[in-house]
């Protein structure tokens, strides 16, 4: 690390001096206000800077996380948490566009209608802890990652409709045979129905920056913390029977070679879906990745024991609850 990048971690939040100015933010605010504007939407959108992204409710606006107004902050988002959250612009716009639903939700009280209740859920629905997506499920859009639109009824309204704000989604054809298309639908038909008299703005704001006095490494410890406490490695030690350090027959470009063949077969004994042996398999190749690995046995005789081991913490990441998304 840097020697900017650890002055940086004893500011305080509320002293760092950002705006969204060249930003990637303030890039991605223009053209979702260009894309409102050609759908005849009415809102008056207010943006400010906080430590996550967030719409709260009854507020016509939307939270930026600090983070994506500096390089060097992203960076250090980077090193501790592995990503930062929307720090390019399809990220970034896939983020605004889901935020402004649930800020037009504010706007014209959407969340009463009665088909929406019967097409997306109740979002009365307590917010769950964690939950199982189904990548496979066609009766949901795709726009954020991990399924997102499947964990909560409002969520889903948002990702619909993040789907539908994009010029480039192509949704009509795209959904044409899901029946997630009844849902894209019908918030084509809400949103063309917006009466601008009907809209009631709320400028405030919550958590703004200059309210938040934890340092950018507290932040950082307290995000990761909570990142890390339902994550674990799968593998550990176990690997130490199959693989030694070294460069020589890499173990990720093994198991790269060997993907399907591998996932295919533990779905099958596992009797669990081919997604959930995959997301195994992917911790695997990055734990070995991570402690550069290799091969020490035969290839045939590791194929054999990858397969076993897989199959054995295929079970184990099941019965733990490891295949729900922490919410």
């Amino acid at each position: 690390m840097n020697k900017l990048n650890n002055n940086l971690l004893k500011v305080p939040l509320c002293s760092l001096n950002l705006d969204f100015s060249d930003s990637v933010v303030e890039k991605a605010i223009e053209i979702v206000r260009s894309e409102l504007d050609l759908k005849g939407i009415k809102i008056e959108l207010h943006f400010w800077i906080s430590d996550e992204w967030f719409c709260p409710d009854g507020i016509t606006g939307i939270a930026i996380p600090f983070y994506l107004l500096s390089k060097e902050l992203i960076e250090l988002e980077k090193q501790y948490i592995g990503y930062a959250e929307g720090e390019d612009l399809n990220w970034c716009l896939k983020l605004i566009r889901h935020e402004v639903a649930h800020a037009l939700d504010n706007a014209y009280g959407l969340r009463e209608l009665t088909k929406r209740a019967e097409l997306f859920g109740r979002v009365q629905t307590p917010y769950p802890k964690e939950y199982t997506r189904r990548p496979y499920s066609k009766r949901y859009v795709i726009n954020l990652e991990e399924n997102y639109a499947q964990s909560h009824p409002e969520e889903d309204w948002a990702e619909t409709f993040a789907v539908w704000l994009d010029p480039n989604s192509n949704w009509k054809k795209k959904y044409a045979k899901w029946p997630a298309i009844m849902k894209l639908e019908y918030v084509d038909s809400v949103m063309r129905k917006l009466n601008p008299r009907e809209l009631i703005t709320c400028e405030d704001t919550l958590d703004e920056i200059s309210t938040l006095s934890i340092t950018v490494e507290k932040y950082l410890e307290r995000k990761l913390k909570s990142k890390n406490k339902y994550k674990k490695q799968l593998f550990g030690r176990n690997l130490n029977r199959i693989f030694k350090p070294g460069s020589h027959n890499n173990a990720s470009s093994f198991l790269s070679k060997r993907e399907k063949e591998i996932c295919s077969k533990v779905a099958k004994t596992t009797n669990q879906y081919h997604y959930i042996v995959k997301d195994v398999f992917k911790e695997l190749k990055q734990e070995c990745k991570a402690k550069s690995l290799t091969l020490k046995k035969p290839s045939s005789q590791t194929k054999k024991e990858i397969e076993a081991l897989l199959y054995r913490k295929t079970i184990s990441y099941i019965k733990q609850g490891q295949h729900k998304v922490i919410m």
